[in-house]
């Protein structure tokens, strides 16, 4: 390597650890401010407002909650089409349904890639095509998130609480460059000569302008469906736009905190942004309950179907190693 290779490596490493440690400085800032909130919460009224929540809005939410993780799992459906995979739609669903629970929770280095190379490893596939799978899946999400949070910013829908440092224009000029994004990906899909590239040895195909459109409306429905999920548990007290578009928020905050699942700062943001509709405490409880039936419970159930799985894989090799070959028989 040339000094001017080493150069450029010092200065990428350099860079790398001053953005981690910006990172965490964020991470401690945004944790601080939501601990400071939680010392002003009436939690005896919170606990009030999310018992209060009617039986048939939390099973109307638990049906968006199922709905939301299908769709979401039909990112990895149209992966395997993308990728010309013949896998059963079964298997692929549940393997997306898992890694989604447990990215939500735990993060996507453990959730969305290593429990995706694990069980997809179990089903066949080649580190190489999961790589590509969940890349397919990130930017299906991404994509869908640019067209959904890119109208309802650029309308004005979204409401923007006064002690944040961001403007309603420059939500609406975030929103426009966030349509411009979507609109170039599907453009650049049905019209680009050049169908592949190569970045750091992995080959990255674009898909064809149909499966572009299909992406970005899957993602769409699975962010509504998220936003619905909110709306039912706050009774309609809030417009539908103005709720999702906050939970658009929470999403883009998550990303830039990475605390995992937001744990704190979306409850804040709900709160902050929505209690011009409802009081905070029913915001609050509506938010708890929306983590309970979206992140928690899953979580849990997702993760003793992946026990489940590695036990029953584990079973089936030590049922192998003990089974003589007929070499070894003979």
């Amino acid at each position: 390597m040339t000094r001017a290779g080493n150069v450029h490596g010092h200065g990428q490493r350099r860079w790398s650890r001053v953005f981690q440690v910006l990172v965490w400085v964020v991470a401690v800032f945004a944790l601080a401010v939501v601990a400071n909130l939680a010392r002003s919460v009436d939690w005896h009224a919170v606990g009030r407002a999310a018992r209060d929540i009617p039986p048939g809005s939390l099973l109307l939410a638990a049906g968006l909650v199922v709905a939301g993780y299908v769709l979401y799992g039909s990112f990895d459906l149209l992966a395997r089409r993308y990728l010309g995979q013949r896998l059963p739609t079964g298997p692929v669903l549940g393997v997306a349904v898992i890694s989604y629970a447990l990215n939500l929770n735990l993060g996507v280095l453990i959730g969305g890639l290593a429990v995706r190379l694990r069980l997809y490893g179990a089903l066949g596939l080649r580190r190489a095509a999961i790589l590509r799978l969940t890349g397919f899946s990130v930017a299906t999400n991404w994509m869908g998130y640019c067209w959904i949070a890119g109208a309802l910013f650029a309308s004005g829908a979204t409401p923007v609480p006064a002690g944040w440092h961001i403007g309603s224009f420059a939500l609406r000029v975030a929103g426009m460059a966030m349509l411009l994004a979507g609109a170039a990906y599907v453009l650049v899909c049905a019209r680009s000569r050049r169908r592949h590239w190569t970045v750091r040895g992995h080959r990255i195909s674009l898909p064809g302008g149909r499966m572009a459109v299909a992406q970005c409306a899957v993602a769409v429905l699975s962010w509504c469906a998220m936003g619905a999920i909110v709306y039912v548990l706050l009774e309609g007290r809030a417009p539908y736009p103005a709720t999702l578009g906050v939970l658009l928020c929470t999403a883009l905050a998550t990303v830039i905190v990475r605390v995992p699942g937001g744990l704190g700062t979306n409850e804040a943001i709900f709160v902050a942004a929505l209690s011009s509709y409802a009081p905070s405490t029913d915001v609050l409880g509506a938010a708890l309950v929306y983590r309970a039936l979206y992140a928690l419970i899953p979580m849990g159930l997702c993760g003793l179907a992946y026990l489940a799985l590695e036990a029953r894989r584990g079973v089936r090799s030590a049922q192998r190693a003990r089974t003589p070959s007929r070499g070894d028989a003979r």
